[in-house]
């Protein structure tokens, strides 16, 4: 007999709203930057300045969660991350002005920030305990859903941006309307309001939760690193039409791995899940010094997929671990340390890039993702609140 396995529906929600707002948007724009160097006559560095102010507005964002959800809940911090990047995409596909373009990519910005750790409080409060992190694995998967959608979008029009981004837009206003009949609102009753009365900064900050802090940074650095200029740079080496959007559909399709990432968690142990996860993510970021070979650059794609979307994955399982009692604030934590390292990322080696080539900027990012190595999760409860 077939066991039937159990999906929320915030799961589906929050699979279909991630592959707009990463999928779509987040890794997007490092898959379409040749499209914009050429459209708006920008260069790699202006873009990677842009690219920084997208994960500035990503920071407000999740600022934004830390100061909203524990009064409002996650639902309306939900709808305004889906909206925002519905919005952001149209405006930006839209316009000829490189400044308007600029402010579509910082509104589209702030979504992941809202959305991301709001989906794993909504999960937190609405999904049973046994298939919680099922549920978070399946939202996180969504980034991998958009970028395998948009990379065949990519390679079906002809490398059309607009088009892309406009229909982006399109699709992502559809799924708010379905979020804003389907998503719970939240229990206003008197236990909730004296639950949140309860929460204190001092148990974010313990011993067991500079591990996930640090980490987050340092994976900030080198995913926005390799998102921002991995694309342009497959561009330019390889010379097979269209060779950016192959090589994103490569790295989507590695990233279905982070389906199974709640699995591996529960039959390896959330340790040795890390530790396989951080070193297969440096390496694949380091391939790309040491060959621009076809086949081999397709295999870094495939392992930074499989590996990215892994540890986006663990993310909001470790937070929730860590942080069992307040899973959105620790997680919006992390997420804006992950983004201070994503602001410093692309624009660094964005300025480094007058200096060196795109080979460099990899191999130093692969070493900076080893580090991660150094900062093991420790998974028991930080908080006793």
């Amino acid at each position: 007999m077939i066991k039937k396995v159990e999906i929320p529906t915030i799961s589906i929600i929050g699979l279909l709203a991630l592959s707009i707002i990463f999928g779509w948007f987040r890794y997007g724009y490092g898959l379409l930057l040749p499209k914009f160097k050429e459209d708006f006559n920008l260069s790699a560095s202006i873009l990677g300045v842009i690219s920084s102010l997208t994960f500035l507005s990503f920071l407000i964002g999740a600022l934004t969660v830390i100061l909203v959800v524990s009064r409002l809940g996650a639902r309306p911090v939900i709808l305004g991350g889906i909206f925002a990047a519905s919005a952001g995409l149209l405006l930006s596909g839209l316009t000829n002005n490189s400044l308007i373009f600029a402010l579509g990519c910082t509104i589209a910005g702030l979504s992941p920030g809202l959305t991301w750790s709001s989906f794993s409080e909504s999960v937190n409060q609405n999904v049973r305990n046994g298939i919680q992190n099922r549920a978070l694995a399946i939202i996180s998967t969504g980034s991998t859903l958009g970028l395998i959608m948009i990379s065949s979008l990519y390679l079906l029009v002809n490398g059309d941006w607009r088009l892309i981004w406009v229909s982006g837009g399109i699709i992502g206003f559809i799924i708010f309307i379905w979020a804003f009949k389907s998503i719970p609102f939240p229990k206003q009753d008197e236990s909730f309001q004296k639950e949140v009365l309860k929460v204190n900064v001092r148990p974010l900050l313990t011993k067991r939760s500079k591990p996930l802090y640090i980490s987050s940074i340092l994976f900030g650095i080198t995913e926005a690193t390799y998102w921002t200029y991995s694309a342009d740079f497959v561009q330019e080496n390889l010379f097979i039409s269209h060779a950016n959007a192959i090589f994103f559909l490569v790295t989507g399709i590695g990233g279905l791995v982070g389906l199974w990432a709640g699995d591996f968690i529960n039959k390896l142990g959330f340790k040795v899940c890390f530790i396989i996860t951080i070193l297969l993510y440096s390496f694949s970021i380091s391939i790309l010094f040491i060959s621009q070979n076809w086949l081999l650059v397709c295999v870094s794609g495939f392992l930074f997929g499989s590996s990215f979307m892994l540890y986006a994955a663990f993310l909001p399982i470790w937070s929730a671990q860590v942080f069992p009692n307040i899973p959105a604030i620790g997680f919006s934590i992390s997420i804006i340390l992950l983004n201070i390292g994503a602001i410093i990322g692309p624009a660094l080696f964005g300025v480094i890039l007058s200096h060196v080539k795109y080979e460099t900027i990899f191999l130093v990012a692969g070493l900076i993702g080893c580090l991660k190595v150094f900062v093991l999760p420790v998974t028991r409860q930080a908080t006793n609140m």
